[in-house]
């Protein structure tokens, strides 16, 4: 298993997919993805297999995508649309949905680990019992017992 990845490494390997995609578009002879007017970030991201916040942060990314909107005039269509509030809205909609969505992940990630914990425990207790025959002391609260 490789070790982590420097932001260097990382945002050249971002870069190479980027342009692999764009050329496969060129291939192709295939537009880029575009949502109401503007090119959609996020499919762009999607396909190359990141973050669609890479095409905002990191500069040699961002100028490539803005040389081909250049290239292919999405840029011109996107300027006559600004006044269009609803394409601004629609992203923030959906970043609170996400942000929400991880939260609620990290939590259900959080109450598995716990209950594996619990599982390995009970597991030690259910071991001692079935090689000495012989009960441990009172079961923890954390273990689901009652007092009774």
């Amino acid at each position: 298993m490789a070790g982590p990845v420097s932001g260097a490494v990382a945002g050249a390997e971002n870069v190479r997919r980027l342009r692999a995609y764009l050329d496969e578009l060129q291939a192709q002879d295939l537009p880029l993805p575009v949502r109401q007017g503007k090119v959609n970030v996020s499919a762009i991201a999607l396909a190359c297999g990141f973050d669609r916040q890479v095409l905002y942060k990191n500069p040699a990314a961002k100028e490539m995508l803005a040389e081909v909107e250049a290239a292919l005039g999405v840029e011109a269509e996107a300027d006559e649309d600004e006044d269009e509030k609803p394409s601004v809205r629609t992203p923030d909609k959906r970043d609170r949905r996400i942000h929400t969505l991880e939260q609620e992940n990290a939590a259900l990630r959080a109450e598995v680990a716990g209950l594996r914990e619990r599982l390995r425990r009970v597991r030690h207790v259910e071991e001692h019992m079935a090689e000495t025959g012989r009960w441990l002391a009172p079961l923890p609260p954390s273990l689901g017992e009652t007092g009774k």
